[in-house]
C-alpha cells in the first residue's frame, strides 16, 4: 500500500469520538487526578491497538505528572531501523484557575492528542520498515517538561536513529479564510518540513506556511537537542483567543481542518516509515 493511500483510512467519526472522550474530563491539568484518568485511557487505547505501551514519570518541582509512550517495531534488520516520532501534549490548562478548574482544552490540545491516537489506529496493522514511537506528553503547559524529560532520557543509539518528529498542537480551529497549516521547525528539520509540505499538496487543500523560528511547544525540546522536529499547527493560531480558558470547547472546532492536517501528517509519517502494506 502506498503511503498516501493510508490517508483515506483517517476517520472523521473516530477522531471526533476520541475528541469527545478527551474533553469529557473536566480538566487535563498535568497535576490533576483527571489527567491521570485521561492518561490511563489513552494508554489502554494504544495497548488495545497492539502497541508496546509504557509510562514515563515527569517531575516538575515537587510535583509529578507522566508521559504515555507507545512503540511499534519495524521490519528492517537491527542496525538498519530508523525511528519516527508522532507526538502531542495531553495536558490542558485554565490560566485563570487552579489545578481543578474547568479546562476542556478541545483545541489545546485534545485536537493534537486525538490526532496521535488516530494515526496510531491507522498505522496499527500497517507493515512498516522503520520503528514508530508515539508519545503523549504531560507538563507541556508548565514549560515543556514532559518532552524535555523524554529527550534527556533518550539513549545515544535512539538519538542517532531519529529521522522525523511530528508534533501536533492545536490543529482544530479555522482562523483563516481558507484552511491552512503552519509547519514550524528549524534548519535541522528542513527535510521533515519538505516531506510534510509535499504530503499537504498530495492529500489536502491546505495552504501551507513555514517558519524556522520554533516556539513554545514540544518540538522545541527535540530541536534543542539537534533532532529533526516540526510542529504542525492550525494557521494563524494566535487568533484563537479561547486557548487556556474554559471556552476551549468542541463547539469551537472545525473538524475538517483537523482531518486535513491529519491526512498530511499520516502521509508524511507513512512515507518516512517505509510503509509497504
Amino acid at each position: 500500500m502506498a503511503a498516501t493511500a493510508l490517508v483515506d483510512e483517517v476517520s472523521t467519526d473516530t477522531y471526533r469520538a476520541t475528541l469527545e472522550a478527551l474533553t469529557a474530563h473536566p480538566t487535563r491539568h498535568s497535576f490533576s487526578a483527571a489527567y491521570r484518568d485521561a492518561a490511563r485511557t489513552v494508554s489502554d487505547r494504544f495497548a488495545a491497538l497492539g502497541y508496546g505501551t509504557r509510562e514515563e514519570p515527569v517531575a516538575v518541582g515537587g510535583r509529578e505528572t507522566l508521559n504515555i509512550i507507545a512503540d511499534k517495531r519495524g521490519t528492517a534488520p537491527e542496525g538498519e531501523r530508523q525511528l519516527v516520532y508522532v507526538v502531542a501534549h495531553l495536558d490542558s490548562i485554565n490560566e485563570a484557575g487552579g489545578v481543578n478548574s474547568p479546562a476542556p482544552g478541545a483545541d489545546d490540545n485534545a485536537s493534537g492528542a486525538a490526532g496521535v491516537l488516530e494515526i496510531a489506529r491507522v498505522l496499527a496493522t500497517a507493515i512498516i520498515r522503520h520503528d514508530l514511537r508515539l508519545v503523549l506528553f504531560g507538563g507541556e503547559e508548565q514549560g515543556l517538561h514532559g518532552s524535555r524529560v523524554h529527550v534527556a532520557d533518550l539513549t545515544d543509539a535512539d538519538r542517532a536513529r531519529i529521522i522525523m518528529v511530528v508534533n501536533m498542537d492545536m490543529i482544530g480551529r479555522l482562523n483563516t479564510a481558507a484552511p491552512s497549516v503552519l509547519l514550524e521547525g528549524a534548519t535541522v528539520s528542513q527535510h521533515v518540513i519538505d516531506t510534510l509540505a509535499q504530503a499537504a499538496h498530495d492529500t489536502s487543500d491546505l495552504e501551507v506556511f513555514v517558519s524556522l523560528a520554533p516556539f513554545a511547544s514540544d518540538h522545541v525540546s527535540f530541536i534543542d537537542a539537534d533532532l529533526p522536529a516540526v510542529l504542525t499547527i492550525e494557521g494563524e493560531d494566535q487568533l484563537n483567543t479561547d486557548e487556556h480558558t474554559p471556552r476551549d470547547t468542541l463547539t469551537g472546532l472545525n473538524i475538517s481542518v483537523a482531518i486535513s492536517i491529519l491526512r498530511m501528517n499520516t502521509a508524511a509519517v507513512a512515507t518516512m516509515l517505509g510503509v509497504s502494506a
